[in-house]
């Protein structure tokens, strides 16, 4: 697998899916895919298709620009639309209180990005997302760091061995 673009999202063996070829509109906080059509956005756009590949991947690797310390508008509107990883309803995990589950299984988390990101702050934040959707964070690599994520993720291979 060669990832060619910026915009893409690494999704385990699955492949890239460059989401440059899919058209997602910005969460608008209806809830809907909360409690009205749970897991289903009320937006009728292409995440449902994209939210179903994430939701088979072990892992999903995002590839992202970086602005201002943070990542690009482009990934946070996809970390805001996998709110249906989880339900409205609250638990206690690990003393905190968490939204409960909603499917048995969730991918890993990773993210690598270019730009001026603030590698510190970006690896708090995706722990943090990771947590909440009781997932687990891979890790944070500026894209100058290729070689340090060549081989993959933990267990997960980016790219094939040649």
């Amino acid at each position: 697998m060669i990832v060619n673009t910026l915009s893409d999202v690494v999704v385990n063996d699955t492949g890239a899916i460059n989401m440059d070829e899919y058209k997602i509109g910005n969460c608008i906080g209806c809830t809907h895919c909360w409690l009205k059509t749970p897991g289903i956005c009320a937006l009728k756009d292409d995440w449902e298709t994209l939210f179903k590949e994430i939701l088979k991947a072990d892992a999903a690797i995002f590839i992202a620009e970086a602005k201002l310390g943070f990542v690009s508008y482009k990934l946070k509107n996809i970390v805001d639309r996998l709110i249906p990883l989880v339900t409205p309803y609250t638990v206690l995990h690990n003393g905190e209180m968490r939204h409960k589950k909603r499917y048995d299984k969730i991918p890993d988390m990773g993210l690598i990005y270019s730009g001026d990101g603030d590698k510190e702050f970006l690896s708090e934040w995706l722990g943090r997302v990771a947590l909440n959707f009781f997932s687990k964070s891979l890790s944070v690599y500026s894209i100058e760091e290729s070689e340090a994520f060549s081989g993959g993720f933990g267990n997960i291979q980016l790219f094939p061995k040649t």
